[in-house]
């Protein structure tokens, strides 16, 4: 009976989150668009606003984690998948750092679809489409180098589940590149736009991440 309770309080704890989840990446994602382009903000093109969305999860992820990381206790063990406030104690540094790069990350994305959209529309973005390009491959060159670091201090779950998410990703992307150029080379579908093919990538790697944990049971209700 102990235990039948126990996955039920996980199930309903992991239902609250997808809740709580999907109600700020809808608020968010009006709210943002709102934002940087005022009443004009759903006049973007579907790739744009694709890609926006794509990062602003990222950027909810990095707050949601970052906000459990700071007040364990308080939101940290109701909003992450975590035993307990003492889970994320131990692991404060490597999450802290994981919730800051997903925030940096899905801001970039977030610029440059904005910068891209708003270039298209002839309006005035925050920054050029140009600088947002170099913003993002900074972050990206950035998170190669902390990666590479990090790789070393990696125990044998870690490494195995960072090459199943690699894989995972490169797979998804194959997949997409062969059927959709195929496609389109053959008249059926529109071919992507640039601002798809990064879509495509960030969107793989956030799926892959998802996947890769799920098979290794760390999604679990906990």
């Amino acid at each position: 009976m102990t235990t039948q309770a126990g996955k039920a309080a996980g199930w309903r704890k992991m239902a609250m989150q997808a809740a709580i989840g999907a109600a700020a990446g809808a608020g968010g994602m009006f709210a943002g668009l709102q934002l940087v382009e005022g009443q004009g903000g759903f006049d973007w093109t579907g790739s744009s606003i694709i890609l926006f969305g794509i990062g602003l999860v990222y950027a909810l992820m990095g707050v949601f984690v970052g906000v459990g990381t700071v007040a364990p206790r308080l939101f940290g063990q109701r909003l992450l998948n975590v035993a307990d406030a003492e889970e994320i104690v131990e692991e404060r540094a490597n999450m802290a750092g994981s919730a800051a790069g997903c925030l940096i990350l899905g801001s970039a994305v977030m610029l440059l679809a904005h910068a891209a959209a708003t270039d298209v529309a002839g309006g005035a973005a925050l920054v050029t489409p140009a600088l947002a390009f170099w913003i993002l491959l900074t972050v990206l060159v950035g998170f190669t180098a902390i990666s590479v670091w990090m790789w070393r201090r990696f125990d044998e779950l870690w490494r195995q589940l960072t090459v199943e998410i690699s894989a995972i990703t490169g797979n998804l992307l194959l997949l997409v590149a062969i059927i959709w150029g195929a496609a389109a080379a053959v008249g059926l579908v529109a071919g992507p736009q640039p601002l798809d093919l990064v879509s495509i990538a960030f969107g793989s790697l956030l799926f892959a991440c998802f996947a890769g944990a799920g098979w290794r049971g760390m999604m679990a209700p906990r």
